[in-house]
């Protein structure tokens, strides 16, 4: 079997090396990650399990060799891929890299590629090679037809217009999944690192906007974590994170949003499961994962204000940040100097397969983030704020609030009011005895006799 694959880089939402620690079979992991593209990565010792080229995994060296220089396949969120060159080391800016055998750059050829003997001969091949645009990935089982030398699949991917290619582990280690293709090439040995791409999602980008939107709120940690909170301990970070999703959940029900809550009664939820709750939802349209921060130490900081944080630059996930955090500037929320800030180490942005951003509401080891942390109105503002982003980026109309009416003010008593009351008070007359005064009832002349009697003893003369 063979299979080549061109994916344009602008669509890649997320990559990623997975470390299969477990020895674990492609389908396996395919069932479990849910990667729309799959593939081996680098060399490995199979007797300590260990990578034997160069790769870095989100910001962590796994292998770098101390004499030479790599041209590696590095980059940051994926749709960023590009080939670097790795000193001794292995020194990169970037949080992710994978060296293998270089067999095109610049566009050429390599002289000479270089292989173990064991690698050599026709055997199954996995190569990954960009253009200017496009991420290419090459895949030919064992044994068959498509089965090339190194030299023959390096002029290959020279046939196919890449800039820069590398060759991947091969052999009976040939794993390669192509959800879009239907291909699922799961070689006789797991690998020991493989590369998973996640793309976007064209069919969600045109659901008409009449169709119901979906949207994952996360209120961060849970009521058993007593760690989180201000160096007074008047703050606990669990209760205001759950707070701010009902807030939010409100404005956004109103708006005709379904919300999805990880923890809607406050009790333990994993990171694993918070995942899971979103990747089980088939058109999910945003996963809004909801903190405070902390600085390092165990007191009081100057550092402070509102951020959101994404797994890296990319179309949606951005353009979400971007309309949530312009809502919550109009608000008049302090900002810290960059408010959004790519990290894809953190594991809810990850590991979840649609849109997702993580909002710090600030620092609850700063005094004044912490007085706004806890103030019920600013909580209510930053609240209708944040919903007011998530709708501008769903593309739907915000439903503003029903204005309550103002109580009634109570009308003046009437004069006819005020004399009944007084009559009754000073006990000149009495109702009937049903409760009532019955007042445009007819008087008679011993009623009036009473009357003026009690009137006189109450001016002292009778």
């Amino acid at each position: 079997m063979v299979h080549i694959e061109r994916t344009p880089l602008s669509a890649i939402r997320r990559a990623e090396v997975y470390v299969n620690a477990d020895k674990k079979p492609l389908s396996q992991i395919v069932a479990e990650r849910q990667p729309d593209i799959a593939l081996t990565a680098v060399f490995y010792d199979p007797g300590d399990w260990e990578p034997v080229c160069p790769v870095k995994v989100d910001g962590k060296v796994l292998y770098a060799d101390s004499q030479y220089n790599y041209w590696t396949i590095a980059w940051n969120a994926g749709a960023d891929a590009a080939e670097v060159l790795v000193p001794p080391g292995g020194a990169c800016a970037r949080m992710n890299y994978v060296a293998n055998c270089l067999l095109v750059r610049e566009g050429k050829p390599q002289p000479k590629i270089y292989y173990n003997a064991d690698v050599g001969g026709r055997r199954g091949r996995v190569a990954v090679g960009l253009t200017d645009t496009t991420w290419i990935t090459y895949g030919a089982t064992d044994g068959s037809s498509g089965a090339m030398t190194p030299e023959e699949c390096r002029d290959y991917m020279a046939r196919q217009g890449c800039r820069f290619a590398i060759m991947m582990d091969g052999g009976g280690k040939v794993n390669v999944y192509v959800k879009a293709a239907g291909v699922m090439m799961e070689g006789r040995d797991p690998s020991n690192t493989l590369i998973l791409l996640w793309l976007e999602d064209d069919e969600k980008e045109e659901t008409p906007v009449s169709e119901k939107k979906t949207v994952v709120l996360d209120a961060g940690h849970d009521a058993g974590n007593l760690a989180n909170k201000s160096p007074d301990g008047t703050y606990y970070e669990h209760e205001f994170c759950l707070d701010m999703a009902k807030r939010i959940r409100d404005h956004l029900e109103r708006c005709g949003v379904e919300v999805v809550e990880t923890r809607p009664d406050g009790n333990a939820v994993s990171l694993a499961k918070r995942c899971t709750i979103a990747n089980d939802i088939p058109k999910l349209d945003l996963f809004v994962s909801l903190h405070s921060n902390a600085a390092g130490g165990s007191g009081w900081s100057d550092v402070r204000g509102w951020s959101c944080y994404i797994y890296g630059a990319g179309r949606e996930r951005e353009k979400a940040a971007k309309e949530i955090m312009e809502k919550v500037k109009e608000s008049g929320v302090v900002m810290r100097s960059n408010p959004i800030v790519y990290d894809p180490s953190l594991y809810v942005l990850k590991y979840t397969s649609d849109p997702a951003v993580l909002i710090e509401h600030g620092f609850h080891t700063n005094q004044e983030d912490v007085a706004n942390l806890k103030d019920g109105t600013w909580r209510a503002t930053v609240a209708a704020a944040e919903a007011r982003g998530i709708v501008e980026y769903l593309g739907i109309d915000w439903v503003a609030e029903e204005a309550q009416e103002a109580p009634e003010e109570p009308a003046e008593p009437t004069e006819s009011e005020l004399a009944e009351a007084w009559v009754q008070s000073a006990g000149i007359m009495a109702g009937y005895a049903d409760g009532q005064m019955h007042l445009d009832d007819p008087v008679t002349r011993r009623q009036l006799m009473l009357v003026l009697y009690r009137l006189a003893r109450l001016a002292g003369l009778a």
